[in-house]
């Protein structure tokens, strides 16, 4: 297994940043790449000094770990700045192309053996790697926003990820106190078609029978959550909302799995520039509209999920621990159908199915499946 000393980071926006701080904490040493000394400059009293003095402010932090953590961070607009790095951790906007051309710079300065890998949430990584050379050193590690808080991250095996590649991220996500789940190269990877789906789901009902305030109270009693959907997606905001969308529905829409369309209405309000107005009237309080909207989402996401048991993209326990860290999810989707019951959850995944959201995965196609081990 490799040992990291030093971690490079390309980009070193929000995601870079966060993904550098939780690097830095954990004891790398930590040098990151950006478009031009300003940028360098700048983006390190944003994202380390501001953020970390927050901290201090706060009392979390004392002034001499900021010294430490911040003191083992540096940046530079020039790719040489990667040479010794024993990984890089690209961290660029999602456009497939840049991040092609950042490999292939990094490529170029770093050690045959330095591991690379990309954060990308949407490209699939054998793509996005596929004139690295050494390709066996390449893999994807895919952080969950705040990356120095959240404490998922996606260790993503390509095809060509080598065995030793594999062992040293999962040990590097683990000593920087991070859960870490395996899961094969798929679009959105694990995570993300379960979430995208969930969001799609309750924006096409937005409308005269349903305000977004109802659709956000909704959401967390079919899920138990303490943040509802609606208000995420307002976090993330709709315009990462909807190209993340348009991403899995062109990867997946007319795969075996199926995903559910694009609504209108997400697509209006992030061409206006809008957010999810939670204060937009009462809460629908009526059992059969509260129902109908529950049911949808839970046979979605058990929809979902099994698609990507039956794709082998990630085992029972890791998307079961990978949903219940990443979107803190009190219980994860399989434990939510063991404990309704299978002719219950088979019941929801078939109205899903009809209503045109999700295909049929085969575990349900003929009739109630076994509950599932756990």
């Amino acid at each position: 297994m490799k040992e990291i000393k030093k971690v490079g980071i390309v980009g070193f926006g929000v995601m870079g940043a966060a993904i550098a701080l939780n690097a830095s904490t954990s004891g790398y040493t930590v040098v990151f790449k950006e478009l031009n000394d300003d940028l360098v400059k700048s983006m390190y009293d944003k994202w380390v000094i501001q953020a970390l003095s927050k901290r201090v402010e706060r009392g979390k932090m004392t002034q001499e770990a900021m010294d430490e953590v911040a003191g083992r961070i540096t940046g530079s607009s020039d790719f040489a700045v990667l040479a010794d790095c024993d990984l890089v951790i690209e961290a660029a906007v999602e456009k497939m192309s840049l991040k092609q051309e950042i490999f292939a710079d990094v490529a170029k300065v770093i050690a045959d053996d330095a591991i690379l890998v990309s954060n990308t949430s949407t490209y699939l990584i054998e793509k996005l790697m596929a004139d690295v050379p050494n390709p066996q050193r390449t893999a994807g590690l895919h952080y969950f926003f705040p990356a120095n808080v959240n404490r998922l991250v996606e260790v993503i095996r390509q095809k060509n990820t080598g065995d030793e590649t594999y062992q040293t991220l999962m040990a590097f996500a683990a000593h920087c106190n991070k859960v870490a789940i395996t899961v094969k190269d798929f679009p959105g990877f694990a995570i993300n078609p379960i979430f995208i789906s969930s969001y799609l789901v309750l924006n096409s009902f937005f409308g005269d029978a349903y305000n977004a305030a109802s659709l956000d109270d909704l959401s967390k009693e079919a899920l138990g959550v303490k943040y509802g959907i609606m208000w995420v997606q307002n976090g993330s905001g709709l315009g990462t909302a909807y190209h993340a969308a348009m991403s899995m529905k062109d990867y997946l829409s007319e795969s075996d799995m199926g995903f559910p369309p694009v609504p209108e209405q997400l697509k209006t309000y992030f061409e206006a520039g809008k957010l999810w107005d939670l204060e937009d009237g009462p809460i629908a309080q009526d059992a059969t509209v509260r129902k109908k909207v529950v049911d949808r989402l839970r046979g979605t996401i058990f929809s979902v999920v099994t698609h990507l048991i039956e794709n082998e993209v990630v085992s029972v326990k890791d998307l079961e621990l990978g949903i219940c860290t990443a979107l803190a999810w009190p219980k994860g989707p399989f434990t939510m159908m063991n404990e309704m019951g299978m002719d219950a959850a088979a019941a929801l995944v078939k109205d899903a199915v009809d209503s045109g959201m999700i295909k049929m995965p085969k575990t349900f196609a003929a009739g109630t499946p076994a509950a599932w081990e756990l």
